[in-house]
């Protein structure tokens, strides 16, 4: 009888969040069914709509012999009820964390649950390895790297490693095809913040050489990309797969090898034609320039996101992101020329960051010919460099943090040297001074891929200016 997979990509509904197809889950469902005889379900709770509870009652009716939990560490809050729901309902399901949480916690992640196992960065080959121990009756304590709980209930992380895929292009393509129903995730918003639109969201990467002290980095250090070939076969097979005419890259660094990036572009349009492309996290700012933009252009893209993060040099250095602030400037002159749709992410509250220095972030962001901005409040997640320096130096910045409690994006956390109201007034200026331009409004007016959902987007911008809590 065939073994039955079930992956879950965990996010609970809410306003304003992020709908976005799980590729990740994609590809290792693409990797494992090339290997085994598998009859595999994927799901998106938040593209769903269900709560928890619903999240079990599809699991009981698929009768899945393994379950593959993937989350990122704002849903960890709600894991430890989901696994005991399933648990519950299915005692003798195989029950796999995985994701960009774990990857960061590691074995306290399966600890706060029921899991059975957690895996820890990359997932085609650990899933692999695991399925085949459940199909062939082998023993997970073979596993190299895999962390599990043993027959005593004891959690403890297999030795040894598993290789990463060097080369990606190896990877079969996404399994869109698994997905229940596309057309959810287009009427929502994706991770580039327009509505409405038939996209696929794909990596041409993974990894980045970059150190900044906020970020997990699931994939590591080392840069490896799918060939430009591979990219537009990729596009062509996921387009035709669901109905789709737009493209959204989510690599960590999609253009640190301008090389890949001209030959994608030319390549593209040789092959279909101009698609419209969002890059809603993967472009440096710093790297771009205008045969980099202008290749982009022509080759569809119509909106990207360049983040700053900060003004202030002195803490460019202290996160280790180390932006060129002037090239930031230039990268976003140079797509606002080009009448790309260009958003702008910045955060509030790095430690020791003063006054004056939120100040000089709100000026440069205010100052840019960014379309739009997002000014966030600087949140450590667990295990991330950030993190561990203010554990060390300021513990009692985060003793009384509720990392178990609550979306990471509600925590009420200040590192900076300035108290409470001062980064709430400068929060609120940030918003303010950016939008009230005149000239900012006409030109989203004008350059928005998507005019009817404006109004929706101007609310939550007056909402923001008037009461933020980011």
């Amino acid at each position: 009888m065939r073994k039955r997979l079930l992956l879950v990509w965990v996010a609970l509904p809410g306003p304003f969040h992020i709908v976005s197809p799980p590729v990740g889950l994609l590809y290792i469902a693409a990797w494992l069914r090339e290997r085994f005889d598998l009859d595999i379900h994927v799901i998106h709770q938040r593209a769903q709509g269900w709560s928890l509870e619903q999240v079990v009652a599809h699991a009981i009716a698929v009768e899945p012999d393994i379950i593959g939990l993937g989350y990122m560490t704002p849903s960890a809050y709600a894991m430890p009820v989901l696994t005991q729901g399933l648990r519950a309902a299915l005692p003798d399901t195989l029950l796999v964390l995985g994701g960009p949480h774990v990857s960061a916690v590691g074995m306290e992640a399966v600890a706060a649950t029921e899991a059975d196992v957690g895996v820890v960065g990359e997932g085609e080959i650990p899933m692999e390895h695991i399925v085949r121990a459940c199909i062939e009756g082998g023993d997970m304590a073979d596993i190299p790297g895999i962390i599990r709980r043993d027959a005593e209930g004891v959690i403890v992380e297999n030795p040894g490693t598993l290789p990463r895929i060097e080369d990606l292009d190896t990877l079969p393509m996404p399994a869109y095809d698994l997905l229940l129903d596309m057309r959810k995730f287009w009427r929502k918003q994706g991770m580039a913040a327009i509505r409405n639109r038939k996209y696929i969201t794909l990596f041409s990467s993974r990894g980045c050489p970059y150190g900044c002290v906020y970020c997990h980095n699931t994939h590591g250090r080392k840069w490896r990309a799918h060939s430009p070939e591979r990219m537009v076969a990729e596009v062509k097979h996921c387009m035709k797969a669901t109905g789709a005419n737009e493209v959204e890259y989510v690599d960590d660094c999609f253009n640190l090898d301008k090389k890949r990036v001209l030959a994608f572009s030319e390549l593209l349009c040789k092959d279909i034609g101009p698609v419209p492309i969002a890059f809603p996290n993967a472009i440096r700012a710093d790297l771009l320039d205008a045969e980099t933009v202008d290749a982009l252009v022509t080759a569809g893209m119509c909106h990207t996101c360049l983040s700053l993060e900060s003004g202030s040099p002195r803490i460019q250095e202290l996160i280790g992101k180390r932006l060129d602030v002037s090239k930031f400037n230039e990268a976003v002159a140079l797509c606002a020329e080009r009448r790309v749709f260009t958003n702008g992410f910045s955060m509030l509250g790095f430690p020791t960051e003063t006054a004056a220095e939120m100040e000089e972030t709100i000026r440069v962001t205010s100052e840019s010919r960014l379309h739009t901005a997002s000014f966030y409040r600087v949140t450590p997640f667990p295990n991330t460099p950030i993190q561990r320096l203010v554990a060390e130096r300021w513990p009692e910045k985060i003793a009384a943090a509720p990392y178990t409690e609550m979306d990471y994006r509600l925590m009420p956390v200040n590192l900076s040297a300035e108290d409470d109201d001062t980064i709430l007034r400068y929060t609120t200026k940030a918003y303010r001074q950016f939008y009230l331009n005149p000239r900012r409004i006409y030109r989203i007016l004008r350059d928005y891929p998507r005019p009817m959902v404006l109004p929706m987007y101007a609310l939550m911008f007056v909402k923001r200016m008037l009461t933020p809590t980011q």
